[in-house]
């Protein structure tokens, strides 16, 4: 009832498709940077991998959310979500962690790692581990007949061809993700009911008895007389602050203090 009244569960999701859609625009940004030196490379490549951990949390929110919407939000979240297939393997094999098995085979993949002429040249195999690593998510992304899901082919990123075919996928991918996260937001910010000064201290006092203990519950019930002390300490620091009489005595008087 408690969280009903709080709209925790709104909430929440509201917090979690903001800090997703901040990601993904922060990954597109670098992703959209013009490469000028191997440095640049070494960003992108981390970048990108570091993006489908972000398109799978997506992913899983599509999966999660609840949330009363119109026909067409609906078909677009199922269709986004299957779009997104690839992410979760990404993010399984070579991100999320690193799969032992995938790391050989990135070896296998992309030998030049390992040639002498270029062992000290730690720039460039941080690139091709990067780049290997990749790669190989994407090439291990297979149907039962061992064809690439994605692309129908295997990936060499060393290829404008499949670098210009890759980044445009993924650029899509972005796309959507971020439209369909700004009209998420907006459907859930319309059910949001956002709070006045008034609400505060009741705020505050439930927010004291928040519960860090993951595996239990919070107690997020609120008696104003237990809490017309912490109520009359807190408006003391408030006055300490600057807030105006007016905003004081209206707390007062909703408080009954």
């Amino acid at each position: 009832m408690e969280e009903e009244k709080y709209q925790i569960d709104i909430k929440a999701n509201y917090i979690n498709l903001l800090l997703l859609e901040d990601e993904l625009k922060h990954f597109d940004l670098i992703l959209s940077k013009p490469i000028k030196e191997m440095l640049g490379w070494v960003e992108k490549l981390r970048t990108t991998r570091s993006v489908f951990l972000t398109l799978y949390n997506i992913k899983d929110v599509t999966s999660k959310l609840r949330i009363q919407s119109p026909n067409e939000y609906v078909v677009k979240t199922k269709a986004l979500r299957k779009k997104l297939e690839l992410a979760n393997h990404i993010r399984n094999k070579g991100i999320g962690h690193l799969d032992t098995t995938l790391l050989k085979r990135a070896v296998q993949w992309n030998p030049l790692m390992f040639v002498k002429t270029g062992k000290e040249t730690e720039e460039l195999r941080l690139a091709d581990a990067h780049r290997a690593v990749l790669e190989s998510c994407i090439n291990s992304y297979i149907d039962n007949d061992g064809v690439q899901k994605e692309f129908g082919h295997e990936v060499d990123l060393f290829y404008p061809k499949d670098t210009e075919e890759f980044y445009g996928y993924l650029n899509l991918i972005v796309q959507e993700s971020l439209d369909w996260l700004s009209d998420s937001k907006e459907i859930l910010s319309a059910q949001i009911k956002y709070h006045s000064i008034e609400d505060i201290f009741e705020l505050s006092s439930v927010a004291a008895a928040t519960n860090f203990d993951l595996k239990g519950k919070s107690d997020l019930s609120f008696c104003k007389k237990d809490s017309k002390n912490n109520i009359k300490e807190g408006l003391e620091k408030l006055v300490e602050h600057g807030v105006s009489p007016e905003a004081i005595n209206l707390i007062k008087n909703k408080y009954e203090i």
